[in-house]
């Protein structure tokens, strides 16, 4: 087994399982590689000749299965290039490695533009900024005295070294080099789907092919016309850390496909009202995932060249900027965020939408059947900072039982409410059990992370690890204990009685640096 292989393979222990010419194929390239024409070092300031000459070597190693990007395209096609453009200076909130870094986009549309035979070409976005004909007076961008929104606000080339200032005139420059395409831009927060009455119209989440449905706390949804209705959509986002969902990527790039003119609040321009109406588990993830299900990526090209760590915005830390000088493409969407991830130093398994994307047949996360191509994911690797209260996926496979028996149960989020899930209502002398399968493919020290409401006592492999009551507010891993695994199978069994009319129970294995990643090589099963 190679070098990449091990690394692909979640700490060398499988072999690659399918035909080379059957993996998805992910084009991974830094500014060091060295096919490229001008080679850099990955502390450089990028010129937009290296940025141009980066994405198209990456498009071109994670060519789709249609045989090249170009080909995947068919003729006529309307093609949407959806980057990351949340914020605009100075909104307190912006940093560089916020947004999608624009000599990435404009190689993507220069890309498309000139290869392939589409027919419309549209950059669409939807940020925290109105567009000037708003009569609101919130969040609005002014520059040069004048009201702006993503399309007319100049850049300069500080930020951007030899991109042309402005979005609009990056479509304009697109357009006089190739007259026989139609070449625009959409305004996302002002995109939303109407219904005959002229109202904003709600829609039901798609159904996949294997029937799953919606995964948000409301099943309808405030969609725009443009991501519904367009032929080929490509997402084009920038790779950094993201407070509550992990990472932000490919996937997470939807969460400005929603309408801020549906989702805003008066007085605000934030998709407000998507968080409270759509979250579920507390959890942001099933709506990302839900909104991507409406049109999800026909092409991914992730923007590497600098991203944020600790979380998505600003903190206002000179070190928050990570610059990793890459660029990653690939047709399937879940593996792309699951390398993401990855580079970032996650457990892509500890990615909530992932695993509802993998649900939704949207693509693969697992790593091992990757066709790899450009650089050694595992050199050259950036630390980024995580969260300070990120934690992973908690386990959803479990066994039941509450005096009658064992009944396996899967759990939807991270915690389980024992009286939803037997069926059994909490009483005095009530006793549940719940027990779960931890497979390990070696020795594993690291700590047990229990959320608690009630009285419990753990066992690990037959041996007590806790016994505790906790009527305090409820709330995942607030309880930590040192545990061991064993190679192969090993058992978590948890006795609980109820306190107060409730029993909630959360379960997640961290490693030994207690970073609230589950280490490599743990699986759950009931």
């Amino acid at each position: 087994m190679n070098r990449r292989q091990f690394f692909l393979t979640t700490a060398g222990a499988a072999a690659l399982q399918a035909a080379p010419d059957s993996r998805t194929k992910i084009g991974l390239v830094r500014s060091t590689h060295g096919k490229l024409r001008q080679p850099a070092s990955l502390e450089d300031g990028l010129s937009y000749e290296q940025v141009r000459d980066m994405v198209f070597t990456a498009i071109d190693y994670g060519a789709p299965k249609a045989g090249s990007l170009a080909d995947k395209i068919k003729p006529g096609s309307w093609v949407v290039i959806k980057p990351n453009i949340v914020f605009l200076r100075p909104h307190p909130a912006y940093a560089l490695g916020d947004i999608t870094d624009f000599r990435v986009t404009q190689a993507v549309l220069e890309y498309v533009a000139t290869r392939s035979q589409a027919a419309r070409v549209t950059i669409a976005e939807g940020g925290t900024y109105r567009r000037p004909s708003d009569k609101a007076e919130d969040n609005v961008v002014t520059q040069g005295g004048k009201r702006v929104s993503a399309i007319g606000f100049e850049w300069g080339d500080e930020e951007f070294p030899g991109f042309d200032g402005s979005l609009g005139s990056m479509i304009r420059n697109a357009a006089m080099a190739n007259p026989a395409k139609k070449f625009d831009y959409v305004d996302l927060s002002y995109d939303c789907v109407r219904g005959p009455d002229g109202k904003f119209k709600r829609i039901e989440v798609p159904k996949a092919p294997n029937g799953q449905g919606a995964f948000g706390g409301r099943s309808d949804y405030f969609v725009t016309n443009t991501i519904t209705g367009c032929d080929f959509l490509i997402s084009v986002p920038v790779m950094k850390v993201h407070l509550q969902s992990g990472i932000t990527a490919v996937l997470k790039n939807y969460v400005g496909t929603a309408p801020r003119e549906a989702y805003a609040l008066p007085g605000g321009f934030h998709n407000a009202l998507l968080h409270e109406q759509h979250s579920a588990g507390d959890r942001i993830d099933p709506f990302i995932c839900d909104l991507a299900a409406f049109h999800p990526p026909d092409y991914c090209v992730v923007d590497g060249i600098r991203g944020l760590q600790s979380q998505e915005h600003s903190v206002h830390r000179d070190d928050q900027t990570v610059r990793s000088n890459l660029v990653m493409a690939c047709e399937d969407p879940v593996m792309s965020d699951a390398m993401a991830a990855k580079l970032m130093g996650f457990n892509p398994h500890d990615i909530d939408f992932l695993q509802m994307a993998s649900k939704r047949m949207m693509g693969s996360m697992d790593l091992s059947t990757v066709d790899l191509r450009g650089d050694e994911p595992d050199r050259d690797n950036r630390n980024w900072e995580k969260p300070k209260r990120w934690y992973g996926r908690c386990n959803r496979e479990w066994r039941l039982s509450a005096g009658q028996g064992w009944q396996q149960h899967t759990a939807p989020f991270d915690t389980l409410d024992l009286a939803k899930a037997t069926g059994v209502a909490p009483a005095a002398g009530t006793v549940y059990k719940a027990a779960v399968t931890v497979d390990s493919r070696g020795h594993q020290t690291g700590f047990l992370w229990l959320g608690v409401r009630g009285s419990v006592t753990a066992r690990c492999n037959g041996e007590t690890v806790a016994q505790f009551e906790s009527d305090t507010r409820y709330r995942v891993g607030q309880f930590q204990f040192a545990v061991s695994l064993k190679p192969g199978k090993n058992e978590l069994e948890f006795t609980m009685q109820p306190r107060q009319g409730e029993a909630l129970l959360s379960a997640l294995v961290t490693g030994n640096n207690n970073s609230g990643d589950t280490p490599d090589g743990i699986r759950w099963r009931a």
